[in-house]
């Protein structure tokens, strides 16, 4: 399925918010293998390092910081949740599950402790970092 106009807005937004300091690599599309399955969050924010662009890699070989999933129209949140276990045990520190029409975010360090930001100041101390959410639904 390939994301809409408003999922892929959200990722730059998302993307250049979080990277105002630039203190991280982020990766759009990226393939993970979990288990040997593949899984490609719409983020994936790793500590900053050199990009190696002699030697490509097609699925990635370490697991990033965090991982943003934004929900696309045709998708539901049952099935956003479940991959964002799948992350979480896999030893992904943070997820962010994005829902466009509710200007919402949720945030999972722990699948049974979500934290959603409709408004205000979002915070991630995974990644030491705040943001408005109105600058992201901008």
């Amino acid at each position: 399925m390939s994301p809409s106009y408003n999922h892929s807005y959200l990722a730059y937004r998302i993307a250049r918010l979080l990277d105002h300091e630039e203190k991280f690599n982020f990766h759009i599309g990226i393939t993970l293998d979990i288990d040997g399955n593949d899984y490609i969050p719409d983020i994936a924010v790793y500590e900053k390092k050199e990009i190696d662009f002699l030697h490509d890699k097609v699925k990635a070989d370490e697991r990033p910081l965090m991982v943003v999933e934004i929900l696309s129209p045709k998708q539901g949140v049952n099935e956003v949740t479940e991959k964002i276990e799948v992350y979480l045990r896999a030893g992904i520190k943070s997820c962010w599950m994005v829902i466009p029409p509710a200007k919402t975010i949720v945030i999972f360090h722990d699948i049974n402790k979500p934290v959603s930001y409709s408004s205000g100041i979002l915070t991630d101390w995974i990644l030491n970092m705040e943001i408005p959410v109105e600058e992201i639904f901008k």
